[in-house]
Protein backbone atom coordinates (compact mmCIF):
# COMPACT_ATOMS: atom_id res chain seq x y z
CA UNK A 1 0.00 0.00 0.00
CA UNK A 2 1.50 3.55 -0.91
CA UNK A 3 1.73 5.56 1.64
CA UNK A 4 -0.73 8.14 0.79
CA UNK A 5 -3.27 5.15 0.45
CA UNK A 6 -2.61 3.96 4.16
CA UNK A 7 -3.75 5.08 7.08
CA UNK A 8 -2.94 8.29 9.95
CA UNK A 9 -3.91 7.00 12.97
CA UNK A 10 -4.19 9.31 16.42
CA UNK A 11 -4.80 7.22 19.05
CA UNK A 12 -6.20 8.98 21.99
CA UNK A 13 -9.42 10.51 21.67
CA UNK A 14 -8.83 13.65 24.30
CA UNK A 15 -8.77 17.36 23.60
CA UNK A 16 -5.23 17.23 21.80
CA UNK A 17 -5.87 14.01 19.61
CA UNK A 18 -9.26 15.37 18.50
CA UNK A 19 -7.84 18.99 17.45
CA UNK A 20 -4.84 16.98 16.08
CA UNK A 21 -6.95 14.11 13.91
CA UNK A 22 -9.31 17.17 12.79
CA UNK A 23 -6.70 19.60 11.50
CA UNK A 24 -4.99 16.81 9.52
CA UNK A 25 -8.22 15.37 8.33
CA UNK A 26 -9.30 19.18 6.82
CA UNK A 27 -5.19 20.07 5.78
CA UNK A 28 -5.24 16.38 3.77
CA UNK A 29 -8.01 16.21 1.58
CA UNK A 30 -7.94 12.78 0.34
CA UNK A 31 -5.79 11.46 3.05
CA UNK A 32 -7.36 8.73 5.88
CA UNK A 33 -7.13 10.17 9.11
CA UNK A 34 -8.75 7.98 12.12
CA UNK A 35 -8.82 9.05 15.89
CA UNK A 36 -8.88 5.73 17.58
CA UNK A 37 -9.82 5.16 21.38
CA UNK A 38 -9.64 1.98 23.02
CA UNK A 39 -11.85 -1.12 22.27
CA UNK A 40 -13.75 -0.27 25.29
CA UNK A 41 -13.95 3.17 26.15
CA UNK A 42 -15.70 4.96 29.08
CA UNK A 43 -18.81 6.22 28.61
CA UNK A 44 -17.83 9.88 28.17
CA UNK A 45 -14.95 8.89 25.67
CA UNK A 46 -17.90 6.94 24.01
CA UNK A 47 -20.06 9.94 23.58
CA UNK A 48 -17.40 11.75 22.00
CA UNK A 49 -16.28 9.36 19.42
CA UNK A 50 -19.68 8.94 18.73
CA UNK A 51 -20.32 12.63 18.17
CA UNK A 52 -16.84 12.71 16.09
CA UNK A 53 -18.20 10.13 13.87
CA UNK A 54 -21.55 11.79 13.21
CA UNK A 55 -20.62 15.55 13.31
CA UNK A 56 -16.87 15.34 13.39
CA UNK A 57 -14.91 17.62 15.55
CA UNK A 58 -15.59 21.51 16.01
CA UNK A 59 -12.49 23.33 17.15
CA UNK A 60 -13.51 26.61 19.17
CA UNK A 61 -10.38 29.29 19.54
CA UNK A 62 -7.91 29.21 16.01
CA UNK A 63 -9.96 29.09 13.00
CA UNK A 64 -10.25 26.08 11.53
CA UNK A 65 -12.31 24.77 8.91
CA UNK A 66 -14.94 21.59 10.27
CA UNK A 67 -13.39 18.20 9.75
CA UNK A 68 -14.72 14.52 10.39
CA UNK A 69 -12.10 12.62 11.11
CA UNK A 70 -12.98 8.66 11.04
CA UNK A 71 -13.15 7.27 14.43
CA UNK A 72 -11.62 3.88 15.66
CA UNK A 73 -12.51 1.46 18.37
CA UNK A 74 -9.69 -0.55 19.15
CA UNK A 75 -6.44 -1.20 16.58
CA UNK A 76 -7.13 -1.99 12.54
CA UNK A 77 -5.44 -4.70 10.99
CA UNK A 78 -3.86 -2.30 8.37
CA UNK A 79 -0.74 -0.84 8.35
CA UNK A 80 -0.53 2.75 9.87
CA UNK A 81 1.44 5.65 7.80
CA UNK A 82 2.04 7.22 10.46
CA UNK A 83 0.87 6.83 14.29
CA UNK A 84 0.30 9.15 16.57
CA UNK A 85 0.18 8.83 20.38
CA UNK A 86 -1.43 11.46 22.45
CA UNK A 87 -2.82 9.41 25.61
CA UNK A 88 -1.84 10.79 29.05
CA UNK A 89 1.90 9.35 30.06
CA UNK A 90 0.05 7.20 32.72
CA UNK A 91 -1.98 5.22 29.37
CA UNK A 92 1.16 5.30 27.00
CA UNK A 93 2.14 1.51 27.78
CA UNK A 94 -1.57 0.05 27.65
CA UNK A 95 -2.35 1.84 24.17
CA UNK A 96 1.01 1.11 22.71
CA UNK A 97 0.21 -2.66 23.38
CA UNK A 98 -3.38 -2.04 21.91
CA UNK A 99 -2.19 -0.26 18.43
CA UNK A 100 1.66 -1.42 18.48
CA UNK A 101 0.64 -3.87 15.70
CA UNK A 102 -0.78 -1.20 13.39
CA UNK A 103 2.94 -0.36 13.08
CA UNK A 104 4.68 -1.48 9.93
CA UNK A 105 8.14 -1.37 8.66
CA UNK A 106 7.48 2.31 7.27
CA UNK A 107 5.57 3.56 9.95
CA UNK A 108 6.52 6.66 11.60
CA UNK A 109 5.35 7.03 15.14
CA UNK A 110 5.45 9.94 17.28
CA UNK A 111 4.42 10.20 21.41
CA UNK A 112 2.88 13.91 21.89
CA UNK A 113 1.98 13.43 25.52
CA UNK A 114 3.06 15.38 28.25
CA UNK A 115 5.97 14.16 30.95
CA UNK A 116 9.66 13.25 30.83
CA UNK A 117 10.54 10.28 29.16
CA UNK A 118 7.52 8.85 28.07
CA UNK A 119 8.96 7.21 24.75
CA UNK A 120 10.21 4.62 27.34
CA UNK A 121 6.65 3.38 27.64
CA UNK A 122 6.57 2.33 23.96
CA UNK A 123 7.38 -1.77 23.04
CA UNK A 124 10.91 -2.00 22.17
CA UNK A 125 9.98 -3.30 18.97
CA UNK A 126 8.52 0.50 18.39
CA UNK A 127 11.42 2.20 20.10
CA UNK A 128 13.68 0.00 17.61
CA UNK A 129 12.15 1.42 14.41
CA UNK A 130 12.69 4.87 15.65
CA UNK A 131 10.26 7.29 17.38
CA UNK A 132 9.51 10.98 17.08
CA UNK A 133 8.78 13.12 19.93
CA UNK A 134 6.32 15.59 19.26
CA UNK A 135 5.12 18.54 22.02
CA UNK A 136 1.42 20.55 21.28
CA UNK A 137 2.60 24.34 21.93
CA UNK A 138 -1.32 25.04 22.53
CA UNK A 139 -3.83 24.44 25.37
CA UNK A 140 -7.26 22.26 24.91
CA UNK A 141 -9.80 21.07 26.33
CA UNK A 142 -13.08 18.94 25.49
CA UNK A 143 -15.95 21.42 25.40
CA UNK A 144 -18.46 18.60 25.14
CA UNK A 145 -19.10 15.68 22.85
CA UNK A 146 -17.22 16.69 19.51
CA UNK A 147 -16.06 19.54 20.74
CA UNK A 148 -12.80 21.13 21.41
CA UNK A 149 -11.72 24.38 23.17
CA UNK A 150 -8.35 25.54 21.79
CA UNK A 151 -5.89 28.52 23.73
CA UNK A 152 -3.51 29.87 21.87
CA UNK A 153 -2.07 29.50 18.02
CA UNK A 154 -1.71 25.44 17.31
CA UNK A 155 2.32 24.79 16.21
CA UNK A 156 4.09 21.44 17.23
CA UNK A 157 7.89 20.63 18.38
CA UNK A 158 9.33 17.69 16.68
CA UNK A 159 12.26 16.04 17.64
CA UNK A 160 14.12 12.67 17.94
CA UNK A 161 13.11 11.04 20.95
CA UNK A 162 15.81 11.76 23.58
CA UNK A 163 18.79 9.77 22.59
CA UNK A 164 17.93 9.62 18.99
CA UNK A 165 20.94 11.03 17.16
CA UNK A 166 21.58 9.09 14.33
CA UNK A 167 20.69 10.79 10.29
CA UNK A 168 17.37 8.12 10.36
CA UNK A 169 16.24 9.58 13.39
CA UNK A 170 16.84 13.18 11.61
CA UNK A 171 14.67 11.97 8.75
CA UNK A 172 11.81 10.87 10.38
CA UNK A 173 11.73 14.15 11.55
CA UNK A 174 12.04 15.61 8.41
CA UNK A 175 9.43 13.50 7.00
CA UNK A 176 7.20 13.90 9.80
CA UNK A 177 7.15 17.84 9.42
CA UNK A 178 6.31 17.91 6.11
CA UNK A 179 3.19 15.71 6.60
CA UNK A 180 1.98 18.76 9.23
CA UNK A 181 2.96 21.52 6.76
CA UNK A 182 1.23 19.98 4.44
CA UNK A 183 -1.72 20.16 6.47
CA UNK A 184 -0.83 24.38 6.85
CA UNK A 185 -0.36 23.04 10.61
CA UNK A 186 3.61 25.30 12.02
CA UNK A 187 5.98 22.69 13.06
CA UNK A 188 9.81 24.23 14.60
CA UNK A 189 12.02 21.25 14.01
CA UNK A 190 14.54 20.22 17.33
CA UNK A 191 17.46 18.15 16.80
CA UNK A 192 17.82 17.47 20.35
CA UNK A 193 14.77 15.54 21.71
CA UNK A 194 15.95 15.67 25.56
CA UNK A 195 15.82 19.73 25.78
CA UNK A 196 12.98 19.80 23.64
CA UNK A 197 10.94 17.48 25.87
CA UNK A 198 12.39 19.20 29.34
CA UNK A 199 11.51 22.77 27.75
CA UNK A 200 7.34 21.55 27.29
CA UNK A 201 7.67 19.87 31.05
CA UNK A 202 9.22 22.31 32.87
CA UNK A 203 5.92 24.74 31.85
CA UNK A 204 3.76 21.48 32.39
CA UNK A 205 5.85 21.05 36.01
CA UNK A 206 4.51 24.24 37.26
CA UNK A 207 1.49 25.68 35.55
CA UNK A 208 -0.42 22.69 35.92
CA UNK A 209 -0.05 21.17 39.49
CA UNK A 210 -0.29 24.73 40.68
CA UNK A 211 -3.02 25.90 38.25
CA UNK A 212 -4.85 22.56 39.40
CA UNK A 213 -4.19 22.93 43.16
CA UNK A 214 -5.25 26.85 43.26
CA UNK A 215 -8.13 25.98 40.95
CA UNK A 216 -6.35 29.41 38.62
CA UNK A 217 -6.17 28.95 34.51
CA UNK A 218 -2.71 29.90 33.36
CA UNK A 219 -3.00 33.42 32.93
CA UNK A 220 -3.85 34.01 36.51
CA UNK A 221 -0.85 32.23 37.83
CA UNK A 222 1.01 35.42 36.48
CA UNK A 223 -0.60 37.68 39.08
CA UNK A 224 -0.51 38.05 42.78
CA UNK A 225 -0.35 36.29 45.07
CA UNK A 226 0.25 32.71 43.13
CA UNK A 227 3.60 34.82 41.06
CA UNK A 228 5.68 34.04 43.87
CA UNK A 229 5.12 30.58 44.02
CA UNK A 230 5.40 30.86 40.12
CA UNK A 231 8.76 32.19 40.95
CA UNK A 232 9.65 29.81 43.80
CA UNK A 233 9.09 26.80 41.67
CA UNK A 234 10.89 28.31 38.45
CA UNK A 235 13.90 28.69 40.75
CA UNK A 236 13.75 25.63 42.05
CA UNK A 237 13.51 23.64 38.53
CA UNK A 238 16.27 26.14 37.18
CA UNK A 239 18.71 24.63 39.43
CA UNK A 240 18.07 21.27 38.28
CA UNK A 241 18.23 22.27 34.26
CA UNK A 242 21.39 24.26 35.32
CA UNK A 243 22.49 21.02 36.82
CA UNK A 244 21.81 18.96 33.87
CA UNK A 245 23.55 21.04 31.26
CA UNK A 246 20.73 22.47 29.44
CA UNK A 247 20.68 26.21 27.87
CA UNK A 248 16.71 26.86 29.26
CA UNK A 249 15.24 29.95 31.19
CA UNK A 250 12.65 28.34 32.98
CA UNK A 251 10.82 31.23 34.59
CA UNK A 252 10.50 33.09 31.04
CA UNK A 253 9.17 29.62 29.87
CA UNK A 254 6.83 29.47 32.11
CA UNK A 255 5.55 33.23 31.49
CA UNK A 256 5.36 32.52 27.85
CA UNK A 257 3.09 29.66 28.05
CA UNK A 258 1.13 30.91 30.74
CA UNK A 259 0.59 34.16 28.33
CA UNK A 260 0.00 32.15 25.14
CA UNK A 261 -2.69 29.93 27.03
CA UNK A 262 -3.79 32.58 29.42
CA UNK A 263 -7.65 30.85 29.31
CA UNK A 264 -6.60 27.67 29.47
CA UNK A 265 -8.11 24.74 32.46
CA UNK A 266 -4.72 23.17 32.25
CA UNK A 267 -5.04 19.26 31.67
CA UNK A 268 -4.56 18.27 35.64
CA UNK A 269 -7.59 20.65 36.77
CA UNK A 270 -9.50 19.03 34.02
CA UNK A 271 -9.10 15.54 35.44
CA UNK A 272 -9.41 16.56 38.73
CA UNK A 273 -12.45 17.60 37.70
CA UNK A 274 -13.63 14.99 35.91
CA UNK A 275 -12.19 12.20 39.10
CA UNK A 276 -9.35 11.22 36.52
CA UNK A 277 -5.41 10.19 37.26
CA UNK A 278 -3.41 13.00 36.30
CA UNK A 279 0.08 13.02 35.04
CA UNK A 280 1.72 14.73 38.34
CA UNK A 281 3.77 11.53 38.35
CA UNK A 282 5.14 11.53 35.08
CA UNK A 283 5.97 15.51 35.28
CA UNK A 284 6.81 16.24 38.23
CA UNK A 285 7.95 13.01 39.80
CA UNK A 286 10.33 12.26 37.18
CA UNK A 287 11.69 15.94 37.96
CA UNK A 288 12.34 15.17 41.40
CA UNK A 289 13.67 12.00 40.28
CA UNK A 290 16.30 13.59 38.65
CA UNK A 291 16.64 15.89 40.99
CA UNK A 292 17.63 13.27 43.88
CA UNK A 293 19.93 11.97 41.78
CA UNK A 294 21.52 15.01 40.57
CA UNK A 295 22.03 16.16 44.78
CA UNK A 296 19.40 19.03 43.49
CA UNK A 297 16.87 20.58 46.34
CA UNK A 298 13.36 21.16 45.51
CA UNK A 299 11.22 21.31 48.56
CA UNK A 300 8.56 23.08 46.81
CA UNK A 301 8.02 20.57 43.73
CA UNK A 302 8.20 18.29 47.21
CA UNK A 303 5.04 20.32 48.79
CA UNK A 304 3.10 20.75 45.37
CA UNK A 305 3.78 17.19 44.43
CA UNK A 306 2.35 15.56 47.60
CA UNK A 307 -0.47 18.41 47.37
CA UNK A 308 -1.42 17.23 44.00
CA UNK A 309 -1.51 13.24 44.98
CA UNK A 310 -3.90 14.12 47.94
CA UNK A 311 -5.98 16.20 45.70
CA UNK A 312 -6.30 13.18 42.95
CA UNK A 313 -6.68 10.66 45.74
CA UNK A 314 -10.03 13.03 47.15
CA UNK A 315 -11.15 13.57 43.41
CA UNK A 316 -11.28 9.86 42.51
CA UNK A 317 -12.88 9.26 46.35
CA UNK A 318 -15.38 12.13 46.20
CA UNK A 319 -15.08 14.46 43.50
CA UNK A 320 -13.52 17.54 44.94
CA UNK A 321 -10.66 18.39 47.60
CA UNK A 322 -9.41 21.37 49.37
CA UNK A 323 -7.34 24.01 47.21
CA UNK A 324 -4.01 24.74 48.50
CA UNK A 325 -3.71 27.65 50.25
CA UNK A 326 -1.08 29.85 49.44
CA UNK A 327 -1.75 32.78 52.30
CA UNK A 328 1.69 31.74 53.93
CA UNK A 329 1.31 28.44 55.60
CA UNK A 330 2.89 25.46 54.28
CA UNK A 331 0.75 22.83 52.60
Amino acid sequence: MAEDEAPIVVVGPGAVGSMLAARLQAGLRGRSVHLAGPARPRPGTAAHLAAVGESGVVIHGEAAPPARPLVRRGAMSAAASHLFFTVKAGRLAEAAAEFSGMAGRETVTAVFSNGLDVCGSLPASLRARGVVRGLVNAGAEIAGPGRVRQFGALDLTLAPAPGGAEEADFARVRRLAGLFEAAGIRVRRKRDGKEAEWRKAAANAIINPLGAALGLRNGALLDAPSSALVETLARELQALVDAEGMALAVLEIVRETARATAGNRNSMWQDLRQRRRTEIREITGRFLERAEARGVSMPAHESLYRRMLALEQDALRRGGGARLDIGGRKP
